[in-house]
C-alpha cells in the first residue's frame, strides 16, 4: 500500500507558497533556509527510509535538470 500524498491543488499552494518564501529572501539566506526546510519536514516523518528516498529524488531531478 502507498502511503497517502498531498493533492495537486495542495501541492501547488506548496510550490507558491516556498517560491514565494524564496523571493522574500536575500540569496545569500536561500540555502539555509532550504536546509531548514528540508530538516523540519523530515521531522515529521517517522521512518527514515521515505526521507532518504525523498533527499535521492530531489538530488536527481536537479542533476537531470544540470544536464539539460
Amino acid at each position: 500500500m502507498n502511503a497517502p500524498t498531498l493533492p495537486f491543488a495542495e501541492l501547488e499552494k506548496v510550490y507558491e507558497r516556498l517560491a514565494e518564501t524564496l523571493d522574500e529572501l536575500p540569496e545569500a539566506q536561500e540555502r539555509l533556509f532550504l536546509a531548514q526546510l528540508a530538516l523540519a519536514l523530515a521531522h515529521r516523518v517517522p521512518d527514515l527510509d521515505p526521507v532518504m528516498a525523498a533527499i535521492e529524488e530531489a538530488r536527481c531531478g536537479v542533476v537531470e535538470t544540470a544536464s539539460d
